[in-house]
C-alpha cells in the first residue's frame, strides 16, 4: 500500500470521470450533457489532465473526438481508477449505513458455479459474517476485463494465452473436454473415444471465447478433419442440437455437471487429451483491504481441499 503522506497529482476523480465519459461518448456536447456541466468546464478539466500527465490525450475535430495513441493507452488505467473509487465509496457508504466489512465482488464463469454453490456462500457467511458478497456471472473474456479494470476483486475462470501478464493465476484443477451425444448414438457405447471418431460427424461448439479457441487450436495443430457445423452462444442450444440428432456437442466436463437428461450422455475425448485449466485469478498487487485478502486466501484453501477430497473419493 502507498504511504498516505505521498503527494498525489493535482487531479480529481471528477476529472478522471470526465475523461472516461468523453472517451466512451466521443462528443463534447453529449459528455457535457451527461455529466451536467458546461463545455468550457469540461475542456478545462481535460486540459488539466493533459498538463498533469504531460501529454496529449485527445484530438478534437469537426467530426467529433478521437483519442491519441497515448490517450488509448491511458484509458484502461483511468477506467480502473474510477471503478476502484466507485467500489471503495460504495463500501464506505455501506459500512457507515449498515456496518460490516464492505462488499466482496467475485467474478465467475457459469461452468464453474458447481465449485461454489451451495457450500462456498455458506462458508463465507460463517467465517466472514460482516462481509457482503456479490457473485458476477461473466464470460471468461469479460472476467479478464473486469479483473483488469477493478470491477471485481478476484475471479474463477479458465486460462489460455489471452490471460494478460497483469493477472495472477492460481490453478485449481484440469477440466477435460468431453462430447455430449444421444444415448442411442453408437458413440455412447464407450466411456472414452478418440477425436478421430468424430470425423464426418457434425460438431457443435460455443461460438466464441476460451472454449472455442482451445478446440479450434487442437483441431488445427493435430490436423483433425472435423466438421464444425454449428457455433452457438448458449449451453442449452448445444444440448438441443444433440437431442435433435443434428450434432455432437464438445465442451469442458464442468459444463455437464448439472446435466440431467435421460436422452443425453457424456463421453470423454482422448488421443489427444484436451483440458482447460480452471483457476482463481486476481491482480498481483495486494487486494483492496486485508479482509478481502483473507477471503481470497480462505477460498483458495477451501477449493484445494474440496478438489483433493473429491479426487481421493474417485480413486
Amino acid at each position: 500500500m502507498s504511504e498516505p503522506w505521498r503527494r498525489l497529482p493535482a487531479l480529481s476523480l471528477k476529472q478522471i470521470q470526465y475523461f472516461v465519459t468523453l472517451a466512451q461518448l466521443r462528443s463534447f456536447t453529449e459528455t457535457a450533457n451527461r455529466l451536467a456541466i458546461s463545455q468550457p468546464a469540461l475542456s478545462s478539466a481535460l486540459r488539466q489532465i493533459e498538463l498533469v500527465l504531460g501529454g496529449k490525450l485527445l484530438n478534437r475535430t469537426a467530426q467529433g473526438v478521437s483519442l491519441t495513441e497515448q490517450g488509448e493507452a491511458v484509458l484502461p488505467y483511468a477506467e480502473r481508477l474510477l471503478n476502484t473509487a466507485h467500489s471503495a465509496f460504495d463500501d464506505m457508504q455501506q459500512i457507515m449505513q449498515q456496518g460490516g466489512d464492505g462488499t466482496l465482488r467475485i467474478g465467475l464463469v457459469p461452468s464453474v458455479s458447481t465449485l461454489l454453490f451451495p457450500a462456498v456462500p455458506e462458508l463465507l457467511s460463517e467465517y466472514f459474517p460482516d462481509m457482503r458478497v456479490e457473485f458476477h456471472d461473466l464470460t471468461n473474456d469479460a472476467l479478464l476485463l473486469e479483473l483488469e479494470n477493478g470491477s471485481v476483486d478476484f475471479g474463477i475462470g479458465a486460462t489460455d494465452s489471452t490471460v494478460p501478464d497483469s493477472v495472477a493465476i492460481y490453478p485449481l484443477l484440469e477440466d477435460p473436454f468431453v462430447a455430449v451425444v444421444r444415448r442411442d448414438d453408437p458413440l455412447s457405447e464407450g466411456h472414452n473415444i478418440p477425436w478421430r471418431q468424430l470425423v464426418k460427424r457434425d460438431i457443435a461448439l460455443f461460438s466464441k471465447g476460451n472454449v472455442s479457441r482451445l478446440v479450434t487450436s487442437l483441431i488445427e495443430s493435430h490436423r483433425l478433419n472435423l466438421r464444425v457445423s454449428y457455433r452457438v452462444d448458449f449451453q442449452e442450444t448445444l444440448y438441443g442440437l444433440v437431442r435433435s440428432r443434428l450434432a455432437v456437442a464438445i465442451l469442458p466436463e464442468l459444463y455437464t455437471a448439472t446435466l440431467n437428461d435421460n436422452e443425453l450422455t457424456v463421453i470423454h475425448l482422448q488421443q489427444p487429451t484436451l483440458s482447460r485449466t480452471v483457476a482463481m485469478m486476481r491482480k498481483p498487487a495486494p487486494l483492496r483491504s486485508p479482509k478481502t485478502e483473507q477471503c481470497f486466501q480462505f477460498l483458495l484453501q477451501t477449493f484445494h481441499r474440496q478438489i483433493k477430497e473429491k479426487a481421493e473419493r474417485n480413486i
